[in-house]
């Protein structure tokens, strides 16, 4: 294992990122006939993979001008090919003159996403014959879910594609030919995901202390600029938690679990922010419980959405950041605007 710089990720995190999604698809299951949600068929649970947040995280990662190795193929982004041209333009020097650590440093260096996610390396190149087979990713996603039953629209339409036959009509022009397809999607849900920072596996990728305060404003902005096609949009980022722990390799574990929703409605008659408070009692009791562990929260949420907190009290985000700040002392407690910090 290679060993820590000064300049690597040395404290481990967790995270918990919640969003909301009103009627849209957040991922759909290309298994079935008309890539319809992913529901939980036990818990009715809308359920939203690992790899489509990440590709929303890449895809920010892109637009904000930096390199990824796993780049959208509709974007017009450099091919992997051409990203290992960027690293030996990088290094100033031709890889058969480079020592591996060099071009280990120049290749994570260039490649955004292999710090955060890792990679596996298959191409046939020179350099890829000088780079580890597999990076292992320090930020890791557990799937997303919601945390109530959904519904599904009622209202679903048959989508009308039109496309031109080959076969000459009567006149000798193109006959156009229809194919049709169910457009599914949620009328709402609450998701949760949780991820953590590896301090032991960053230090492979090199990810940076700015890695991870960029990832800070990444998700949220991933969030808002990223779900723009048509089955996508009407998802919105509600709440980001990253606890950075001190140097002791402790973590809680699925922070993302003690975060739920509190209505009076039943759970899939849930619409939107104004039918439920986001339960964080137990996150911030989990919190308190481990205030000797914790460096800092870090933390942000939208205002459209009021809080549950321990001993029955609720309230907004302020609120919110009051009971964090009351559990773990006002300097452990960093609640922050995103576009505030992803401008400065």
């Amino acid at each position: 294992m290679t060993e820590n710089t000064d300049d690597t990720v040395q404290n481990r995190s967790e995270i918990a990122f919640v969003i909301d999604a009103k009627d849209t698809n957040p991922n759909g299951d290309p298994l079935t006939a008309d890539n319809e949600p992913r529901i939980d068929s036990v818990t009715g649970q809308c359920v939203v993979t690992d790899v489509r947040l990440k590709r929303y995280l890449r895809d920010q990662l892109v637009e904000d001008g930096h390199v990824v190795l796993i780049a959208n193929p509709n974007d017009d982004v450099l091919t992997r090919e051409e990203m290992y041209d960027a690293v030996e333009e990088k290094m100033g020097v031709s890889t058969e003159d480079a020592e591996p650590e060099e071009l280990l440093e120049a290749f994570v260096e260039t490649a955004a996403d292999v710090r955060y996610f890792g990679a596996t390396i298959s191409l046939d190149t020179e350099l890829a014959d000088d780079l580890p087979d597999q990076f292992e990713g320090p930020v890791q996603f557990n799937h997303g879910r919601s945390y109530h039953e959904v519904a599904r629209n009622t209202e679903s339409k048959q989508l009308a594609t039109v496309i031109a036959n080959p076969d000459d009509d009567e006149e000798g022009g193109k006959k156009d030919q229809g194919t049709f397809a169910t457009d599914n999607r949620i009328s709402y849900g609450v998701i949760g995901f949780g991820g953590r920072i590896n301090d032991n596996a960053a230090a492979d990728t090199r990810l940076s202390e700015t890695d991870v305060e960029r990832l800070d404003t990444l998700c949220w902005r991933a969030l808002k600029n990223q779900t723009v096609t048509r089955s996508k949009a009407g998802q919105q980022p509600r709440l980001y938690v990253r606890v950075e722990y001190k140097r002791d390799g402790f973590e809680i574990g699925r922070l993302n679990d003690r975060i739920g929703v509190a209505s009076d409605l039943p759970e899939d008659e849930i619409r939107g922010t104004d039918d439920f408070h986001l339960d964080v009692s137990e996150l911030v009791t989990a919190l308190a419980d481990n205030e000797a562990r914790i460096d800092t929260v870090h933390v942000t949420a939208d205002s459209a959405v009021d809080f549950a907190l321990p001993d029955g009290e609720t309230g907004d985000r302020e609120t919110f950041y009051a009971a964090l700040r009351d559990a773990l002392g006002a300097d452990s407690v960093d609640a922050y605007d995103v576009y505030k910090r992803y401008a400065n």
